[in-house]
């Protein structure tokens, strides 16, 4: 504890802070302690908790978190106060709008496609934008996230570790919980990772697949190799994701939960057209009857483009670099022959 508050001491003298700023510190120190709470590093719930346990104006609630963010930086610690659970408690605004945004979600999000082809993919994937604007965060926020920054806690959704999205966000109807809005998703992006062809994705979405042919539940733990992949990716009109995933920007995620929360949501061709397809039915030419394919075809065919496409990376730089030595060697020559012309 001593050294806990030689660290407090420290960090406040630093930035030269007046009275209030130290009483402040103790006030929150000793209401953490009062509560069992740890106040160094706090956690974002607590210093919400505190901010509600005592009432004040919108730019003392500011300053609050502005000294207690200030202790957590000169100590090296995280600031609880940059969250978003912190940013709903401080921000009435913000809430009312969460509020609104719930309400009209939850009118609609059965509305939202789950199953066929494309509509179901770009379904999931709306539903989780909605799920997460509903939940208080913002179009920015939500397109920062990556696959890594979301868990599941019981029923309830836990976003970058202190974001709780509760079970019963849209009602008590089991299929619409946020848990099952982000493992339908999840569910997709787990068939990507092994093959990032449509047709997998489309049986992955048909309605009446048998129960023997529906792919096994997502994993609890994304792969660590996945963790840094954005959640929200964009998707082309064809079904396509990008082989290395491109987020989804903040004008698409508010343009994509406008157009649903207004019951205007884009319409999608329901076939998939590939090269070699017929432009008119989607229709792929027969593969001979004499060919076999290996049932892992497709893992192994996407991991060889995936890994040419990192090792090919860096062309346009390594092009570059040749066109340079090509340049000083042709500037060499140049000057060698003006030489001999000498």
């Amino acid at each position: 504890m001593n050294g806990d508050r030689r660290k407090v001491g420290d960090a406040l003298d630093a930035d030269g802070p007046g009275p209030s700023d130290s009483s402040t510190w103790s006030l929150f120190r000793d209401w953490c302690a009062a509560t069992d709470q740890s106040a160094l590093p706090a956690d974002p719930c607590s210093l919400a908790r505190f901010l509600d346990a005592h009432p004040a104006g919108a730019s003392t609630q500011r300053r609050r978190i502005a000294v207690i963010d200030r202790v957590h930086r000169r100590g090296g610690l995280a600031e609880p106060g940059h969250t978003v659970t912190v940013r709903l408690a401080l921000n009435d605004r913000r809430r009312e709008k969460a509020a609104s945004v719930r309400t009209a979600a939850a009118a609609i999000i059965e509305e939202v496609p789950v199953d066929g082809w494309p509509s179901g993919l770009f379904g999931r994937r709306d539903a989780m934008i909605l799920t997460l604007l509903a939940s208080g965060m913002t179009p920015t926020e939500i397109t920062v996230l990556r696959r890594g920054d979301i868990s599941v806690d019981s029923d309830d959704l836990v976003i970058s570790g202190d974001h709780r999205i509760p079970g019963n966000l849209f009602g008590g109807r089991p299929a619409h919980r946020p848990v099952e809005i982000y493992r339908r998703w999840a569910e997709i992006q787990s068939t990507l990772d092994r093959a990032g062809s449509t047709r997998m994705v489309a049986d992955t979405l048909d309605p009446n697949r048998a129960p023997a042919a529906k792919p096994c539940p997502p994993p609890k733990v994304v792969p660590a190799a996945r963790a840094s992949e954005p959640l929200l990716v964009r998707i082309d009109r064809w079904g396509h994701t990008p082989w290395a995933p491109d987020p989804l920007t903040r004008i698409s995620a508010s343009v994509l939960a406008r157009a649903h929360l207004t019951r205007q949501p884009p319409t999608h061709r329901g076939h998939i057209t590939e090269p070699g397809a017929d432009r008119e039915t989607g229709v792929l030419a027969s593969v001979p009857d004499d060919v076999v394919l290996d049932k892992c075809y497709y893992a192994y065919g996407t991991a060889a483009r995936r890994n040419a496409h990192e090792r090919l990376s860096d062309m346009g730089e390594r092009l570059e670099e040749v066109e340079s030595r090509i340049d000083a060697l042709l500037r060499q020559l140049d000057a060698i022959a003006g030489g001999e012309r000498e």
